[in-house]
Protein backbone atom coordinates (compact mmCIF):
# COMPACT_ATOMS: atom_id res chain seq x y z
CA UNK A 1 0.00 0.00 0.00
CA UNK A 2 2.94 2.28 0.78
CA UNK A 3 4.48 1.68 -2.11
CA UNK A 4 1.67 2.19 -4.41
CA UNK A 5 1.21 5.95 -2.57
CA UNK A 6 4.81 6.32 -3.45
CA UNK A 7 4.58 5.82 -7.33
CA UNK A 8 1.68 8.10 -7.66
CA UNK A 9 3.13 10.43 -5.82
CA UNK A 10 6.24 10.26 -8.36
CA UNK A 11 4.35 9.61 -11.41
CA UNK A 12 1.61 12.80 -10.82
CA UNK A 13 4.77 14.98 -10.10
CA UNK A 14 6.76 14.15 -13.28
CA UNK A 15 3.68 14.10 -15.04
CA UNK A 16 3.53 17.99 -15.23
CA UNK A 17 1.50 18.39 -18.38
CA UNK A 18 -1.70 16.49 -17.33
CA UNK A 19 -2.01 17.28 -13.94
CA UNK A 20 -1.07 21.21 -14.96
CA UNK A 21 -4.39 21.48 -15.89
CA UNK A 22 -6.62 20.94 -12.74
CA UNK A 23 -7.09 23.63 -10.70
CA UNK A 24 -4.59 24.14 -7.75
CA UNK A 25 -6.77 24.80 -4.42
CA UNK A 26 -5.15 24.67 -1.56
CA UNK A 27 -6.17 21.57 0.76
CA UNK A 28 -6.73 21.97 4.90
CA UNK A 29 -8.06 20.72 7.59
CA UNK A 30 -6.34 17.61 9.77
CA UNK A 31 -3.09 15.96 7.82
CA UNK A 32 -4.28 11.82 7.41
CA UNK A 33 -0.28 11.66 8.06
CA UNK A 34 2.81 12.93 9.77
CA UNK A 35 6.66 13.08 8.98
CA UNK A 36 9.73 14.21 9.77
CA UNK A 37 12.49 14.73 7.84
CA UNK A 38 14.84 17.11 6.09
CA UNK A 39 13.99 19.75 3.12
CA UNK A 40 16.33 18.91 -0.25
CA UNK A 41 14.53 21.41 -2.27
CA UNK A 42 11.66 23.54 -2.48
CA UNK A 43 10.72 24.44 -6.25
CA UNK A 44 8.01 26.85 -6.74
CA UNK A 45 5.94 26.51 -10.58
CA UNK A 46 6.93 26.21 -13.00
CA UNK A 47 9.55 23.74 -12.15
CA UNK A 48 11.31 20.24 -13.87
CA UNK A 49 9.06 18.38 -11.74
CA UNK A 50 5.93 19.87 -11.95
CA UNK A 51 3.89 23.20 -14.27
CA UNK A 52 1.65 24.28 -11.83
CA UNK A 53 2.15 23.05 -8.36
CA UNK A 54 4.79 23.87 -5.70
CA UNK A 55 7.19 20.90 -5.32
CA UNK A 56 8.87 20.26 -1.88
CA UNK A 57 11.77 17.63 -1.78
CA UNK A 58 11.84 15.54 1.61
CA UNK A 59 14.77 13.12 2.40
CA UNK A 60 12.01 12.00 5.27
CA UNK A 61 12.08 9.22 8.18
CA UNK A 62 9.55 6.29 8.16
CA UNK A 63 5.93 7.89 8.14
CA UNK A 64 4.26 5.49 10.21
CA UNK A 65 0.82 3.46 8.76
CA UNK A 66 2.29 5.14 5.44
CA UNK A 67 5.53 4.26 4.20
CA UNK A 68 8.21 1.98 6.00
CA UNK A 69 11.39 2.90 4.75
CA UNK A 70 12.97 6.20 5.08
CA UNK A 71 13.51 7.51 1.58
CA UNK A 72 13.76 11.01 -0.48
CA UNK A 73 10.63 12.03 -2.51
CA UNK A 74 8.77 15.12 -3.96
CA UNK A 75 6.01 15.73 -2.59
CA UNK A 76 3.11 18.63 -4.52
CA UNK A 77 2.95 21.26 -1.63
CA UNK A 78 -0.47 23.01 -0.91
CA UNK A 79 0.87 26.35 -1.23
CA UNK A 80 4.27 28.28 -1.84
CA UNK A 81 3.43 30.03 1.77
CA UNK A 82 4.52 26.55 3.00
CA UNK A 83 8.22 27.34 2.28
CA UNK A 84 8.29 30.95 3.75
CA UNK A 85 11.32 30.70 6.55
CA UNK A 86 12.28 27.39 5.51
CA UNK A 87 15.23 26.31 4.23
CA UNK A 88 17.16 23.69 2.66
CA UNK A 89 19.01 20.97 4.96
CA UNK A 90 16.76 22.16 7.51
CA UNK A 91 14.89 19.22 9.84
CA UNK A 92 10.40 19.64 9.58
CA UNK A 93 7.91 17.80 10.52
CA UNK A 94 5.12 17.78 8.02
CA UNK A 95 1.72 16.87 7.73
CA UNK A 96 0.39 15.01 4.50
CA UNK A 97 -3.38 15.01 3.34
CA UNK A 98 -4.33 12.37 0.50
CA UNK A 99 -6.05 13.69 -2.10
CA UNK A 100 -6.89 12.48 -5.75
CA UNK A 101 -3.87 10.73 -7.26
CA UNK A 102 -1.05 12.35 -4.59
CA UNK A 103 0.14 13.35 -1.32
CA UNK A 104 0.14 16.52 -0.36
CA UNK A 105 1.47 18.48 2.08
CA UNK A 106 -0.57 20.78 4.19
CA UNK A 107 1.72 21.70 7.26
CA UNK A 108 5.20 22.40 7.38
CA UNK A 109 7.06 23.46 10.38
CA UNK A 110 10.73 23.57 11.83
CA UNK A 111 11.36 20.27 13.79
CA UNK A 112 11.90 20.12 17.73
CA UNK A 113 15.57 19.88 18.81
CA UNK A 114 16.27 16.61 19.35
CA UNK A 115 17.85 15.78 22.90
Amino acid sequence: MALRHAAALLLIALSAAGAGAQAARPETGKPDWRGTGTILKMLEPPSDLHATRPVIVLQHDPIPGLMEESMTMPFLAASTALFRGRTAGERVTFGLKEVPDALLVISIEKAPAAR
